[in-house]
């Protein structure tokens, strides 16, 4: 589990580190579907059944959950607008990502739009 206030500092530091992450057992049929072109221990933790193939290791201890918050944060600015609120996921994805942010851009009733006082810091 993941709990953070996301600020521009702590998703610098906290969570854009985060690489994507696979399984050495899946790199062939990943690479037969085109997927993972780009990929490389530099930038993908890549999990054995020994362990952890980077020869650095992990950057986190629960890097693929950050990462997994990355997806997430990246998914939501679909909304095209700063999100104020708290978002629970569990067990999603980019596809559950997408239908969520569909689903709420569908209907005006599902959102507020606000603006803060940029002296004040307070909700006009």
């Amino acid at each position: 589990m993941l709990q953070l206030d996301v600020t521009p500092e702590v998703y610098a530091k906290e969570i854009a580190p985060a690489r994507t992450f696979g399984f050495e057992y899946e790199l062939d049929q990943m690479r037969d579907m085109g997927l993972i072109r780009g990929a490389s221990l530099e930038n993908a933790i890549c999990f054995t059944r020994d362990g952890v193939a980077n020869p650095e290791g992990l950057r986190f201890p629960d890097e693929c959950c950050r990462h997994k918050a990355l997806d997430l944060i990246g998914d939501l600015a679909l909304i095209g607008r700063p999100l104020l609120g708290c978002v629970v996921a569990e067990k999603a994805g980019h596809a559950m990502h997408v239908a969520l942010v569909k689903k709420l851009m569908s209907d005006p009733s599902f959102f507020e739009v606000v603006t803060f006082s940029r002296t004040s810091g307070a909700v006009a």
